[in-house]
């Protein structure tokens, strides 16, 4: 009920507050594993983004562990199931991937954004393999969204999101593991970013 009245208010203020306009809903499933994959431009994107896929289904996002320190914030993402991911990690926090896994095993969805961490200057930034390695592992197809407008958030008028189709990745028994995760994820950015809004 709280996460309800959450999204309702993040609509209303979206709706408001910005010339908002939000497509491909209907691309989301209803069911089943899915990762949705969205650039990063500001801490708009993800009430954005949950917001409105929240109409189709709920999802758990993959949050910075540091947000889960500020009070109220921390304790609603706690309750909501996000998940912490510790970024200074230089070869990736397993912890955060093997719970990803599970959620995805699970038939849950989960909110990711490859680029791992908001855009400095608005521009599309290289991804990391974490996502590719996901997808290996579980097989989730993933939805890409892509955000145009919170870049300067909240001194901006226009806000779009729109959500693509989902995309399945094929294992390439000629790669090794580790080469797909990384040709995955340039495959799941490079497909984010060709979505005309």
């Amino acid at each position: 009920m709280l996460l309800n009245l959450v999204k309702l208010v993040a609509r209303i203020y979206f709706k408001t507050c910005y010339n908002f306009k939000v497509e491909g809903l209907e691309n989301i499933p209803q069911t089943g594993a899915l990762i949705i994959a969205g650039n990063h431009l500001s801490n708009a994107d993800p009430p954005a983004i949950g917001a409105f896929a929240g109409l189709v289904r709920d999802s758990r996002f993959v949050a910075k562990k540091e947000l889960f320190a500020v009070p109220g914030l921390g304790w609603f993402f706690r309750h909501c199931q996000y998940i912490p991911v510790d970024r200074a990690r230089t070869i990736g926090d397993f912890g955060a991937l093997k719970e990803v896994v599970n959620a995805l095993e699970q038939g849950q969805s989960v909110v990711m954004f490859p680029e791992g961490t908001r855009s400095k200057t608005g521009k599309p930034q290289k991804p990391k393999s974490g996502i590719g390695f996901l997808v290996y592992k579980t097989g989730a197809p993933v939805l890409p969204v892509k955000i145009e407008g919170t870049f300067g958030w909240p001194w901006v008028r226009k806000i779009r999101v729109k959500f693509g189709t989902v995309m399945t990745l094929q294992k390439d028994e000629t790669l090794e593991p580790k080469a797909q995760y990384k040709q995955f994820a340039n495959q799941i950015m490079d497909q984010i970013n060709s979505i005309h809004i």
